[in-house]
């Protein structure tokens, strides 16, 4: 990994644990509990996470409204909005 990234961003953000995305389903699981509904949730994703996010956001009550691409072009962070069950 480069020095930049390493020595400027906290250790949780760069280990996603065995699968890659642990903390962002404690993240999405705990937001859908204290989200109100049409409440937003913007949640930055690696450039191969879309699809897998995409599919935890829907289980848990979440609309997809737009995945923004950062300035290399990659998939970069799902806009949601919390949704009645």
């Amino acid at each position: 990994m480069e020095k930049d990234v390493i020595n400027f961003e906290p250790r949780l953000a760069l280990d996603g644990g065995l699968d890659g995305i642990s903390e962002i389903r404690k993240l999405i699981k705990k937001s859908s509990e204290l989200i109100k509904n049409n409440g937003k949730l913007i949640i930055e994703i690696g450039y191969d996470q879309k699809q897998e996010v995409k599919q935890l956001l829907r289980k848990n009550s979440f609309y997809i409204n737009s995945v923004q691409k950062d300035l290399a072009n990659n998939d970069r962070c799902i806009i949601s909005t919390k949704v009645e069950r």
